[in-house]
């Protein structure tokens, strides 16, 4: 099977069949194992420069694999690519949220600080 996904985030308004292959849901399930891992991770980091320095790498780290899910999963072209590199950070996450969920037929929905257990 197939989803369409019709990227105008990047100025595409033709749909986009992508397969729902083993190949698509496993870098899907990557990515939310990611960011889980990084709302975690950032509540939990201390005060050394050490662990801010960890934080910034993990950003990094999910940044360049957040633009590559989004171009690998979609066969992006280099200009489409660019255009993903050029996006601002939260419509990029954004983005690959709606990707990941239109692949996995969920609707994506925010969870308040309960839902997440990180309530005070």
């Amino acid at each position: 099977m197939t989803v369409k996904i019709t990227p105008t985030e990047i100025g595409i308004k033709k749909a986009v069949e992508v397969k729902e292959s083993n190949k698509n849901i496993r870098a899907t399930w990557e990515l939310q194992k990611m960011m889980t891992k990084l709302s975690i991770d950032q509540v939990q980091v201390g005060d050394s420069p050490e662990d801010f320095e960890k934080v910034i790498d993990m950003m990094l780290d999910v940044q360049t694999k957040t633009i590559n899910y989004i171009v690998n999963t979609l066969g992006l072209d280099d200009k489409q690519a660019a255009k993903v590199d050029e996006m601002e950070f939260n419509d990029t996450m954004t983005f690959a949220v709606r990707i990941s969920s239109e692949l996995l037929h969920i609707e994506a929905q925010p969870a308040d600080e309960k839902e997440t257990g990180l309530e005070a």
